[in-house]
């Protein structure tokens, strides 16, 4: 997972950076706008039922028949909005791009119902290295046609069309790769389990998606598509991290926690050592991009993107707040608390997208601190209810939170010291913040082995994996 999450990130961000110079704030604008839309929309299609299918104790064949139904008619009914209301949402917006791009995009949630089985019940298995590679190919097939077609001349329409040719290509290998677990075998003999999960479901990831799209379209609509396009270049660069590393992560824990949670054993032990993990890799992570964002925004993207580097800034201080409470939709699912966290996501994205849309009347500065605001609503939601599920104390995560905050500022300070000396300037020379950079990960891989970090550990057997790789190669 991890060297396919590198390769991942590399395809992700190189591919970013070359429709960076190829389309403007204002093409990528259109583009996140009609996504946006879809977003909202698609919180019918929220109903987790991949997680339904891992944590499941027993999966009989009309499960996961009536499963596999249930998400087939929903991408059906998601595709059919998405047409219907590209047309208004055009209109709305007064660009007809949305409408194009809109139309191509609805045939996603149809592709997507026939990877369903193979794809969740090889993570159901554990079979990360195949799920791996199917999501590299999908990445890389992805920004090819894109960058290809923007080169082209194909404009925000590139993007859709390499969305789409992702999609095909993942289809084609996850039936190949988890052929044994293809059925289309249509059955609703266990809809009430299925619609249950789901709805609880929609409550948490549907809103939350529902909240973040939202607040898009407010944005669009209050300051403008060249705002929107450089608030999602910043949430863009914010989620590269969140998304290869964190989501990653939780992938493979969720299966360990509902493997736990199956045996009857305590999610504490596995949790604790979650958290030090997690802080340890991802605080410095994101308290770097908070302080070198000017300089790398300007170098990787150009000028006309200078204007995304504070929203990105003031994203990573937010990810870092939410870190604290990492694995926070896992605990709660395999520990069956689903209808509480609905209650709390229908709060804590109500009282954001609030925060947020008096932020936009700031400006972009102002939306970007209001997502501080909801991360620490959040951290004071979720704080006791994760200490309860998994029966820890919070003098237990003292302790590791020093650690992380230790092996942050030694990572952060060469690039803190540059940045001062060079006034906080975006110009600051590409060779002097690859030289912090360096020396910031060289003193946090210094001080991981002088505080005998867990992470050292995981590192040294990942190392001694990849010997006996080679050896028996």
């Amino acid at each position: 997972m991890s060297l396919s999450q590198g390769g991942f990130f590399v395809i992700q961000f190189g591919g970013s950076v070359i429709l960076a110079r190829l389309l403007t704030p204002y093409e990528l604008g259109v583009y996140a706008v009609a996504a946006a839309v879809i977003g909202v929309i698609g919180a019918v299609q929220a109903f987790g039922l991949a997680g339904f299918v891992v944590r499941e104790h027993e999966l009989s064949p009309d499960l996961l028949a009536s499963t596999f139904t249930i998400n087939a008619c929903l991408a059906a009914m998601l595709a059919a909005a998405i047409v219907g209301l590209s047309s208004v949402s055009s209109s709305f917006l007064r660009e007809t791009g949305v409408r194009n791009v809109m139309m191509v995009l609805a045939t996603l949630p149809l592709l997507g119902a026939f990877e369903f089985l193979p794809s969740t019940n090889l993570e159901r298995r554990g079979r990360f290295e195949l799920i791996s590679l199917v999501s590299l190919m999908r990445a890389l097939s992805a920004t090819a046609v894109t960058v290809g077609l923007a080169f082209c001349g194909f404009s925000f329409m590139s993007i859709a069309y390499g969305n789409v040719a992702g999609a095909v290509v993942s289809i084609v290998l996850f039936n190949t790769l988890g052929r044994q677990h293809v059925s289309f075998r249509l059955s609703l003999s266990e809809w009430r389990r299925v619609t249950k999960f789901g709805l609880q479901m929609v409550a948490i990831s549907g809103v939350n998606a529902l909240g973040g799209r939202a607040a898009e379209l407010v944005m669009g609509r209050l300051l403008g598509l060249s705002a929107l396009g450089l608030y999602a270049r910043a949430s863009s660069l914010n989620s590269l991290l969140w998304d290869n590393i964190h989501l990653v992560i939780g992938r493979v824990v969720f299966v360990d926690f509902a493997d736990l949670r199956r045996k009857g054993v305590s999610l504490h032990d596995s949790y604790l050592r979650t958290v030090d993990v997690v802080t340890a890799v991802l605080w410095p992570a994101f308290a770097g991009f908070a302080i070198l964002s000017g300089p790398l925004i300007e170098t990787v993207y150009g000028d006309k993107w200078v204007g995304a580097a504070q929203p990105l800034s003031l994203l990573s201080v937010a990810a870092i707040v939410l870190v604290s409470i990492t694995m926070t939709w896992e605990v709660f699912v395999v520990c069956g608390e689903t209808g509480r966290q609905a209650r709390f996501e229908v709060f804590r994205a109500g009282a954001g997208l609030a925060l947020f849309s008096i932020g936009c009347t700031v400006g972009l500065v102002g939306a970007a601190t209001a997502r501080i605001g909801e991360a620490i609503l959040s951290l004071f939601l979720y704080r006791p209810h994760l200490e309860r599920l998994t029966e820890t104390r919070l003098r237990e995560f003292l302790p590791i939170y020093a650690r992380s905050a230790a092996l942050t500022l030694i990572a952060v300070a060469p690039a803190t010291a540059l940045m001062v000396l060079r006034g906080w300037s975006e110009h600051t020379p590409l060779l002097s913040v690859l030289t912090a950079i360096g020396a910031g990960i060289a003193g946090w891989l210094l001080a991981l082995r002088w505080l005998r970090h867990p992470l050292q550990s995981e590192l040294t057997r990942l190392a001694g994996s990849f010997r006996t790789l080679r050896q028996a190669s």
